[in-house]
C-alpha cells in the first residue's frame, strides 16, 4: 500500500499542489525521510501501538502491526520525496507540449511525466525497498525482541 500511495502523493506534489504548499510539504517528508529507524521504532512503541490498543482491546505490547504501519509510513515519505524529485526534473517543455496537442492535466500527467520519470520513480523504489528489507530497529524494537510475531 505505501509503494502506490507514494507515488501517488509524489505526482500531486509535483502536478498538482500549488507552489507555496509544496515548498511546505516537500520539507517536512524530506525530514520524515531522513529519521533514524530507532526514532521510529520508539514511535511506534510509544505512541502507535497505544493507539492500537484502544481499538484493539486484546492487542499486546509488542506486535507487528504496528511495526507495519511505522514501517509503511517511513515508506511513503521515501518514495514519495524521491518520486517527486524524479517528476520535478522533466522538462517544463514536455508538459507544455502535452497540453499543446490538447491533453488534460491528468492526460499529461499520467502519459507523459509519469513515462519520463519512470527511471527516477523505479530507482526511488528499489531504494525504498531495500532501506525497508534491511530495516531491523523498527521491528527489533516494535516487535519486543522476540522471534515470534504472534
Amino acid at each position: 500500500m505505501a509503494l502506490p500511495l507514494g507515488i501517488i502523493i509524489a505526482i500531486y506534489l509535483s502536478e498538482y499542489a500549488p507552489v507555496n504548499y509544496r515548498n511546505k510539504i516537500k520539507p517536512a517528508l524530506e525530514l520524515l525521510a531522513a529519521v533514524p529507524t530507532v526514532v521510529y521504532g520508539f514511535f511506534a512503541l510509544t505512541v502507535v501501538t497505544p493507539f492500537l490498543q484502544n481499538i484493539i482491546p486484546g492487542l499486546g505490547t509488542f506486535n507487528a502491526l504496528s511495526t507495519g504501519i511505522v514501517m509503511g509510513i517511513m515508506i511513503i515519505a521515501m518514495i514519495s520525496s524521491l518520486s517527486e524529485d524524479a517528476l520535478h526534473a522533466v522538462p517544463k517543455s514536455m508538459r507544455e507540449a502535452s497540453c499543446g496537442m490538447g491533453t488534460m492535466r491528468f492526460q499529461t500527467a499520467i502519459k507523459v511525466t509519469v513515462p519520463a520519470a519512470s527511471s527516477g520513480i523505479v530507482v526511488s523504489v528499489i531504494l525504498v525497498i531495500s532501506r525497508a528489507i534491511g530495516e531491523t530497529m523498527i521491528v527489533a524494537i516494535a516487535a519486543g525482541h522476540q522471534p515470534v510475531l504472534g
